[in-house]
């Protein structure tokens, strides 16, 4: 095989990426003006407005500066491997872009800011403020770059490139397996549009609960985006109200959704969702993990003999957990190894694709369970037996091939490798089991809810491995394992060199 192919990018493609990496730039540069406004709305210090001010003018300078260099017109289509590449550098560059307003306004140090900064874009939630004072302005943005993470990098750039092969493969390549419609650009816009929609529903919703309204408006964003950054570190105290907690349920049941079967909902397709695997197997997941926390719960007598209050933690913490939000109606700390060791699951689980959670994802899930009924079968019929694999997803029968279970199967191998190997660097430093497994759990299930460990004074390899995960686990494992060919790759080339 020809090495030159999987090692290097044509220079045309090279210039494409760098094209889209100047839109983002753009992009970002203008939405950190945003938080001025709420700076001066609620009178924050003039030097968190500076912040804002000097973050929005160095990105903007950078993105017209490659603008200028690189023009619309040199693009060319992406190949799968370039699309995968953008996607993974993209969400490296972006979150060194979103550190910027932590950093200059010295809320944070610069590794801090850059692990506060993709723990937000990557919707993971892990945050190292903890000042109760924190400005209105810092909080907006900390909470505004949880919903433009889950809303997905590449879709901030649909609006501004046309419908071409290179769009439908970056789509694909940010996790995107699926389209409401043959065109891709007009799948993105309704995917924005929806976004939007019940954003605006989860702000309506909150505030008729109670809500103040820039409360309810960042709630509702970070439900929705399945992200769990709080406003205010003592507004956690919010999900103790049933009514909130039964709103911020809906809302994060809505974010971990796989967004098609929500719009075909609006069309009045009801039978798309409440037939499709994919929702048989989240509320399955939901109904079997409240069951057995609860009844670990009351066994341990943690609510003594409250049903219906540990049936509510219950529920608020298996949804919290399964579409990867991490919000938390209660101290977790206080409870079971047991249920810790359910939560761990659902954190690898993971919400609906086409979906703002993570995780391996739930139709993978119940991809690789049938497969391994279908492979019980095949042991028990005869040889000449013929067994249909086949599932219903998305309004139609799908058939799945060898080759559908094969990838699911390397997707899950390089995601629990990851897991194992992020789990074992933090043992390292915490010498507790039971906490590393945790921490790379909801790192890399950009869950974002652990134990008290994770702070401004954790180790800072800890650190930079948990950045590592939040980033792998936003983007998924196809790049990564591109990467890791890559440089296996790049190391036979170096040793058929030296002999």
């Amino acid at each position: 095989m020809n090495s030159f192919f999987i090692n290097k990018l044509k220079p045309s493609e090279l210039r494409t990426i760098a094209y889209f990496t100047g839109i983002i730039c753009i992009i970002l540069g203008v939405f950190q003006l945003i938080p001025i406004i709420f700076a001066i709305i609620y009178h924050d210090n003039t030097h968190y407005i500076n912040s804002f001010l000097i973050s929005s003018a160095l990105t903007l300078t950078l993105g017209f500066i490659i603008h200028h260099f690189y023009k619309k017109e040199t693009i060319t289509d992406l190949s799968l491997k370039g699309a995968l590449i953008f996607v993974f550098t993209i969400w490296g560059v972006t979150a060194l872009i979103s550190a910027l307003p932590y950093y200059f306004s010295g809320t944070l140090g610069f590794l801090d800011s850059l692990f506060q900064s993709m723990s937000g874009i990557t919707t993971t939630g892990f945050s190292l403020i903890t000042d109760p004072t924190i400005p209105y302005s810092m909080a907006f943005w900390q909470v505004f770059t949880q919903w433009y993470g889950g809303l997905g990098m590449i879709l901030l750039i649909v609006a501004v490139i046309p419908s071409s092969t290179s769009l439908k493969r970056l789509y694909f390549a940010e996790g995107r397996t699926e389209q409401m419609t043959p065109n891709i650009r007009h799948t993105s816009m309704i995917f924005i549009k929806l976004y939007l929609f019940l954003s605006a529903i989860g702000v309506i919703l909150y505030i008729l609960v109670g809500l103040p309204l820039f409360e309810a408006f960042c709630y509702s964003a970070t439900a929705i985006a399945t992200g769990g950054f709080s406003v205010f570190p003592e507004s956690v105290n919010y999900f103790q109200d049933f009514s909130i907690q039964l709103v911020t349920i809906i809302l994060m049941i809505l974010g971990s959704t796989n967004f098609i079967l929500i719009y075909r909902v609006l069309t009045r397709n009801f039978k798309s969702y409440y037939k499709d695997s994919e929702t048989k197997t989240m509320w399955f997941v939901i109904i079997l993990a409240t069951a057995l926390i609860t009844i670990s719960l009351l066994s341990n007598n943690i609510y003594g003999s409250d049903i219906i209050l540990s049936m509510r933690h219950a529920l608020f913490q298996a949804v919290s957990i399964m579409s990867s939000t991490g919000f938390s109606s209660t101290d977790i700390n206080m409870w079971p190894p047991f249920c810790y060791q359910i939560m761990i699951i659902l954190m690898i689980c993971g919400g609906g694709i086409c979906s703002t959670s993570s995780g391996i994802k739930l139709y993978n899930i119940y991809l690789l369970f049938k497969a391994f009924w279908w492979e019980g079968q095949s042991m028990f019929l005869p040889k000449n037996s013929v067994i249909v694999k086949r599932i219903y997803h998305d309004k139609k029968y799908i058939d799945i091939t060898n080759n559908d279970i094969r990838s699911v199967l390397i997707y899950v191998m390089v995601y629990i490798m990851i897991f194992i190997l992020g789990a074992t660097i933090i043992l390292i430093y915490t010498h507790n089991i039971e906490l590393a497994y945790t921490i790379s759990a909801s790192s890399l299930g950009n869950t974002g809810l652990g134990p008290a460990y994770v702070g401004i004074t954790a180790p800072t390899v800890v650190k930079i491995v948990m950045i590592i995960e939040f980033w792998v686990g936003r983007t998924g494992m196809w790049p990564i394992l591109l990467l890791i060919v890559y440089e296996i790759n790049k190391l036979g080339e170096i040793s058929e060199k030296n002999t």
